[in-house]
């Protein structure tokens, strides 16, 4: 057996969850609320000055009107009608709400791939063609890193689909737990992922490359009563404010083949 698929025996590491990156932002916006003067404001404007749901009449100031009613008109049938209505604002608004973060969380679940939990190539691929919009509009650096798991045909060859789906999760693994914040770690064609490190340069990419392909090569696990070790390798690249997200990767790759000399 080839020493590139069964490693020298190693500590055996636990799968810890990694942290999920996917994370979505909402902003609200909040209604202008202007005071309201002369007795006869116009529309729906005099809302925040005069009334708050849930607040009780006392809130309705009498020298005003509210969404355009007289003050003579505010009968008691009408106030509670305001009341209703603004609660029902309220209950819109919670509902819009929850319903916003719904669909963030369907979106990052959509986007992850089940059994790395790490972006799917699409997503990722996404995310790169974004990094370089940013380049271009905002002059941002951002530094990729190409990774590669080099025995992993092997392992399937040797050991069959289980071993090798078991050897990608462990490389997975390592490379969340060794992420930082701001890092966006993607799945790329067959046993390949990807790493966009956004405000760094070319040699903070590479000494990043550097220790998280030592992070892969000295994990280990257990399969069927042998030790199997990641194999890997990586090139890297920065992106130019010229580039197409293809052409990042692409570049990264050619390091990669560079580097390993095949």
């Amino acid at each position: 057996m080839a020493d590139d698929v069964v490693g020298p025996a190693a500590p055996i590491v636990s799968v810890r969850p990694g942290r999920n990156r996917l994370a979505e932002e909402d902003r609200e916006l909040q209604a202008a609320k202007r005071e309201r003067k002369g007795s006869h404001g116009s529309g729906f404007g005099g809302m925040g000055s005069g009334y708050a749901s849930g607040h009780g009449h006392g809130n309705v100031q009498d020298d005003i009107d509210v969404l355009g009613i007289p003050k003579e008109e505010m009968t008691e049938n009408v106030r509670n009608a305001i009341d209703l209505l603004l609660q029902e604002i309220s209950h819109l608004r919670s509902e819009l709400s929850r319903t916003k973060g719904h669909e963030a969380y369907l979106e990052e679940q959509a986007e992850k791939d089940r059994l790395l939990h790490v972006m799917r190539r699409r997503a990722f691929m996404a995310r790169v063609a974004l990094a370089v919009r940013r380049a271009e509009e905002d002059n941002v650096q951002f530094a990729f890193i190409y990774i590669q798991v080099q025995n992993a045909a092997a392992v399937r060859s040797e050991f069959g689909h289980g071993a090798v789906e078991s050897l990608m999760m462990q490389a997975s693994t390592a490379l969340r737990e060794a992420s930082e914040p701001g890092d966006v770690l993607g799945s790329l064609e067959n046993f390949d992922f990807g790493v966009l490190l956004p405000g760094t340069s070319m040699e903070e990419g590479e000494h990043k490359a550097i220790g998280l392909v030592e992070t892969l090569n000295g994990r280990s696990f257990a399969w069927q009563g042998q030790i199997l070790s990641i194999v890997a390798k990586f090139g890297d690249t920065v992106i130019a404010k010229d580039d197409m997200a293809d052409d990042v990767v692409t570049r990264a790759k050619a390091n990669l083949t560079a580097r390993s000399g095949t």
